[in-house]
């Protein structure tokens, strides 16, 4: 069996997520599952744990499951020691693992889990409880250190439910893959399946919890007789014995009524010689637990009255509900009402706005027409003003010309110059010249 190592840790610790467990429920049996992170009991939980809670009973399983019987390698009771501590997860609050124990100056680590029903995710609990341990137990100040060896984690499920058990050993193997990866081992735990074995294997195991587990094999109230005659007659020492004394406890109470556990005793009283004592223990709790059933009538009896009350009480409350569901009717059909008003209103605000906002942009737009021809007046001003300085300046060189002309003129008559030729030269008038002509003489 592959332990779960730091390498596994370290893969899975980045992946993993908030655990909200769903199980399969099997039928006829009561269901122990884990619901928000908090473990719910059951009795033969108790039986298990309490089974577990000696060493040398864990021994014996260790041994017997690791196949360390009988090799020089087999472990004793010194070997090992409880670990008995509340694991305090980064993605998950408190959570109590079954059996925890690990090798005295190892960091090895045996995680025994117990299952009455098939538990489809217990790969991924396996899992979390594995983080769980190295996370509680590696040591970050060492961590880099080459000679520095990581916490490993062997984990076994011991199944004790009425169908074979079929959940995959491996979390790879409930993973979405890119292909099929068959090497891969990431967080694998040994399951001991009561369906495994035979009445004469688990009667011949040196176990305490093999004949638990025989117990649990029992089919119906004859079967359960029969074991438990095959079981006394198996040597036994003094603290199995009163182990054994407390698993019926729980086992018988949840099986079988008070005619059946006056049939178990009447048969169990005609055994003689060294099982007297054995049978007088169980004619002792038989009886107690007949009393303690009496008990639990009177209490189940008193608990029904106070049940009929709390109808009651429940019954003038869902009434008064009913009257609070009509009055929340009408202030609902009022709010619908209000809300509709505050759409439209909304609505007609929205419009005003935008008329606002269109009115708005026509005056701006008005406005930058308005400057665009307060520009265009002042350009034409501007222009006209300078064709009027232009006219000016045209009159004041035709003034200029005309002198020189004449002055011209006026030189060429004093020059003797011909009439016609200055005519054509200047190409001017003959009224011209006659006009200088009068002006010379004068």
């Amino acid at each position: 069996m592959n332990p779960f190592t730091y390498k596994e840790y370290i893969y899975y610790k980045k992946i993993i997520l908030k655990e909200e467990s769903s199980t399969l429920r099997e039928c006829d049996e009561k269901y122990s599952y884990v619901q928000n992170n908090k473990k719910v009991d059951k009795p033969h939980d108790k039986i298990f744990k309490e089974i577990l809670e000696d060493k040398e009973e864990v021994i014996k399983f260790l041994n017997e499951n690791l196949k360390l019987e009988n090799t020089e390698n087999e472990l004793k009771k010194d070997d090992i020691e409880k670990y008995n501590r509340e694991f305090i997860g980064e993605d998950f609050s408190k959570t109590e693992s079954d059996i925890i124990y690990k090798m005295k100056n190892q960091n090895i680590f045996f995680l025994i889990e117990h299952q009455s029903t098939i538990d489809y995710s217990m790969p991924y609990r396996i899992l979390k409880y594995n983080m769980a341990i190295i996370d509680s137990a590696i040591d970050m100040t060492k961590i880099k250190n080459k000679n520095y060896k990581f916490p490993a984690v062997y984990s076994f499920v011991i199944y004790t439910g009425n169908r074979k058990w079929n959940v995959q050993e491996y979390i790879v193997k409930k993973q979405e893959s890119l292909f099929e990866d068959t090497k891969r081992r990431f967080a694998n735990f040994q399951v001991i399946d009561v369906n495994n074995y035979s009445k004469e294997e688990l009667l011949k195991s040196k176990m305490l919890l093999a004949k638990v587990m025989l117990l649990e094999k029992a089919k119906n109230i004859e079967d359960l007789e029969k074991y438990i005659e095959e079981i006394i007659k198996e040597e036994m020492s003094k603290k199995q014995s009163d182990f054994l004394i407390r698993i019926l406890n729980y086992i018988l109470k949840d099986k079988i009524s008070k005619e059946k556990l006056e049939k178990i005793k009447n048969k169990l009283i005609k055994k003689e010689g060294e099982k007297i004592m054995f049978v007088q223990i169980i004619n002792d709790w038989v009886d107690e637990m007949l009393a303690k059933e009496e008990n639990i009538n009177k209490k189940e009896q008193k608990v029904a009255q106070k049940e009929e009350k709390v109808a009651q009480k429940e019954e003038k409350v869902a009434q008064k509900e009913e009257k609070v569901a009509q009055k929340e009717e009408k202030v609902a059909k009022k709010e619908e009402i209000i809300i509709k008003k505050e759409k439209d209103i909304t609505a007609k605000e929205k419009n005003i706005t935008q008329k606002e906002k269109d009115i708005t942009a026509k005056e701006k737009n008005i406005t930058q027409k308005e400057k665009d021809i307060t520009a265009k007046e002042k350009n034409i001003t501007q222009k006209e003003k300078d064709i009027t300085a232009k006219e000016k300046n045209i009159t004041q060189k035709q003034k200029e010309l005309d002198q020189t002309k004449n002055r011209i003129i006026t030189n060429m008559l004093k020059s003797n110059i011909d009439e016609q030729f200055i005519i054509e030269m200047l190409e001017i008038d003959k009224s011209e010249i006659e006009k200088i002509k009068q002006e010379i003489k004068s």
